[in-house]
């Protein structure tokens, strides 16, 4: 697949494209092929993602990184391809390029891009959307896990999760025998037990919780402050500030302000 046909498929801002296009028309990205196949390579993609950066220089949108990534998630088709797996979920997982770029501009009011460090694992054919998750094969010591991952805009009802973890264990048995039997972990806020006191017991947020056996109850991280109040890290400081829309950004208010933090727990998939 060529990059523009990805970008029409994922619906890319055409602002955004535009620029991407603009650069890849310049650009010989044979200089950092080396580095775009790299993603493939699950303990070196990181380092890969690294020496990219440094060659492309300065590049204060992240256009520039953001068109190799593209670029090498059009390659990554044909993975896809050989393996059975199907466009649906071809183009699921790489609309998460449009989606983090509407989530900066949400935040910032720019149409930047600032997730090369997460996007490598798509680019990467690590990580999967299938229907309302995200599901990444991590490797780490020959032991293969699942990690399950919740984007912003995920239906956590009840019967839509159910039928992303049923579709995913489908998925890995086809996909990678290897992955069939393996655990599935989650490491998030959403798994933080201090949420039953600031939301009802009919939520959906604690119906998911109920899901996973919490193996560490993990440590503080500002990390919530995007997904609840749309803001970034950096500008979590002003806390009566904080919007007060929604009884979770309402009660969470209340509990920082009072000083409590939110933890990024550790769960188990029962």
């Amino acid at each position: 697949m060529d990059l523009e046909t990805l970008c029409n498929k994922i619906n890319l801002q055409p602002a955004v494209k535009s620029r991407v296009f603009a650069f890849a028309k310049e650009f010989d990205f044979q200089t950092v092929q080396q580095q775009l196949k790299g993603f493939l390579d699950y303990t070196y993609m990181e380092t890969a993602r690294s020496e990219l950066v440094k060659m492309l220089g300065e590049d204060k949108d992240r256009i520039r990184v953001l068109a190799c990534m593209l670029k090498a998630s059009a390659d990554i088709w044909e993975i896809y391809q050989q393996k059975g797996i199907c466009d649906e979920i071809y183009v699921s997982t790489m609309k998460c390029y449009p989606r983090f770029i509407s989530e900066t501009y949400q935040r910032t009011g720019r149409m930047d891009f600032d997730r090369d460090w997460w996007t490598v694992r798509q680019a990467g054919c690590h990580l999967f959307r299938i229907g309302e998750l995200e599901y990444e094969v991590k490797q780490k010591d020959m032991e293969v896990s699942i990690g399950l991952h919740i984007p912003s805009d995920a239906d956590l009802t009840r019967a839509a999760v159910d039928q992303s973890l049923e579709s995913a264990k489908e998925f890995f048995h086809s996909y990678s025998p290897k992955t069939a039997n393996a655990p599935y972990y989650c490491h998030s806020w959403l798994l933080d037990g201090q949420l039953r006191g600031m939301l009802s017991d009919t939520s959906n947020i604690i119906d998911f919780q109920k899901r996973f056996e919490i193996a560490d109850e993990g440590e503080d991280s500002m990390g919530f402050m995007e997904w609840v109040y749309h803001r970034s890290v950096s500008d979590a400081g002003d806390l009566d500030s904080l919007p007060e829309d929604t009884s979770l950004q309402r009660n969470m208010k209340k509990h920082l302000l009072a000083g409590g933090g939110i933890r990024s727990a550790y769960g188990k998939l029962i």
